[in-house]
């Protein structure tokens, strides 16, 4: 799952087609081909279970995966725009800002050079932490009115809650046990239908193709994202990034 959506629809169909191709063979080449021809009269809508199982599971998992990549993208963005506030409120109220723009971006430039490559494996980075750490003490410890003290400070608590909001979600998707279960179900999705399709090997075959078609789009279309923040298709770190430039190190 972890591969570009062309390389896991060529890995799924070749998975499908060696399943399709050994249950035909099965069926109606191998010693076993006489038992298998007892079990005729398998009734087509006998299909529908295993076919109606596998299109909820994948629906569910179609809604987790598009809520979790909505949640991650609201995340970056609620970050950027707290850092920006920070920033906004610190230039505009004749504070020393120049301490507070160090303390952001520094913690920018922990989050996009090493917190954005730990996330893929479902981790945060302890340098990151640190800074958003210091980040904290400096607009507490600073010297204004308690008044604009308090609107500072909400700011870097709704910051922090932006990354832990993240870094939740980097570490709870991919689900592979519900990727297992979905291509558990397509796999007997096919025994079924071979099982309804016992006459003739190429009426079989037909039928095995067409929901492998059917069973691949969606699944590749949607394990390209399961994973926002890893790649190939990561959310990148360009808002954050950007941050960079507008806070330069002093």
């Amino acid at each position: 799952m972890s591969q570009t959506m062309p390389v896991m629809a060529l890995l799924l169909a070749g998975a499908m087609t060696v399943l399709a191709l050994f249950l035909c063979w099965l069926c109606f080449a191998s010693r076993f081909a006489a038992h298998a021809q007892n079990w005729k009269g398998v009734v087509p809508p006998f299909v529908g279970v295993p076919a109606t199982l596998f299109g909820l599971l994948m629906t569910f998992l179609s809604q987790d995966v598009w809520d979790a990549n909505r949640r991650a993208y609201q995340a970056v963005t609620l970050e950027r725009e707290q850092l920006t506030t920070l920033s906004a409120l610190s230039s505009n109220h004749g504070i020393d800002a120049d301490v507070i723009l160090r303390a952001i971006h520094e913690y920018v430039e922990a989050v996009v050079g090493l917190e954005w490559q730990a996330m893929e494996d479902g981790n945060q980075s302890p340098e990151a932490e640190a800074a958003l750490n210091r980040l904290t003490s400096t607009v507490s410890g600073a010297k204004i009115e308690p008044a604009f003290q308090r609107a500072l400070l909400d700011a870097v608590i709704r910051l922090r809650s932006a990354r832990d909001q993240r870094l939740a979600i980097a570490g709870a998707f991919p689900d592979d046990r519900k990727w297992a279960a979905v291509l558990i179900i397509a796999f007997i999705t096919q025994i079924a239908l071979a099982v309804t399709h016992l006459d003739r090997p190429k009426p079989q075959l037909l039928a095995q193709a067409i929901f492998a078609l059917a069973a691949i789009v969606p699944i590749s279309f949607v394990a390209s994202v399961d994973d926002p923040y890893a790649p190939p298709n990561a959310i990148a770190s360009d808002q954050l990034a950007q941050l960079l430039e507008r806070f330069p190190h002093k």
